[in-house]
């Protein structure tokens, strides 16, 4: 589709989901890549200076909005890069097919809320309010079960977070919806990065929770 048509598009709600779920993707691909490149947090510095290079693309698409999609592109690329200083300071493995399963919840809930927003288009507060809440139980889930997907379920969970936010600013109203997924990717990017700069300094304090933020499951036995 035309970036001209996307921006005139008045299924909005179905243009975000494919670009949530195109976001998921490249997020997929670039923390395993980064992964193999990167040592240590290293990829915080990497992911960084992606996002920094997203913001006079997201600026130009004012005038050329292909440079939102530069934008939104750099954003989750640099997400993943950020993500990946967890797994790699905590020496977690990661691989693809756990991946995608721990995704799978997130999947589901931008596809509830665009059905919810197609089904109910006159009541699009409480279609987002109905999946903000299923998105929050799924952020506490999460947390509560971090061992069995090594954190990545929650990573996925909070994108997810961000698109329900490009939905309720973004449809059924006059705005570039282009603009705001580029906005919203680099919400996304923070939004994650502060995750994993908070896991890696605090994770230690929450240990009363009995969550284990650092071995999913994979600690090695002292003698």
């Amino acid at each position: 589709m035309p970036v001209t048509r996307l921006l005139n598009a008045k299924n909005k709600a179905l243009v975000i989901l494919i670009f949530s779920y195109i976001f998921l993707g490249i997020f997929h691909a670039s923390t395993l890549a980064a992964v193999a490149l990167c040592r240590k947090w290293y990829g915080l510095l990497v992911g960084g200076a992606l996002m920094l290079a997203a913001i006079p693309f997201h600026l130009r698409g004012r005038k050329h909005p292909h440079g939102y999609l530069i934008s939104y592109f750099l954003n989750a690329v640099a997400a993943g890069f950020s993500v990946s200083a967890y797994y790699l300071k905590k020496n977690i493995a990661v691989c693809l097919p756990d991946m995608l399963v721990a995704a799978v919840p997130a999947a589901v809930i931008l596809l509830s809320a665009y059905l919810l927003l197609r089904c109910f288009c006159k009541r699009k507060k409480t279609a987002i309010a109905a999946a903000l809440v299923l998105n929050l139980l799924l952020l506490i889930s999460r947390v509560l079960s971090w061992r069995t997907d090594n954190g990545f379920g929650f990573f996925c969970a909070l994108i997810s977070l961000f698109s329900l936010w490009v939905y309720a600013v973004t449809v059924n109203r006059d705005r570039s919806v282009l603009r705001d997924i580029s906005f919203g990717s680099f919400g996304t990017f923070i939004l994650l990065t502060l995750a994993v700069l908070i896991i890696l300094t605090e994770g230690d304090t929450l240990d009363g929770l009995d969550i284990d933020f650092g071995t999913g499951g994979k600690r090695k036995k002292k003698k």
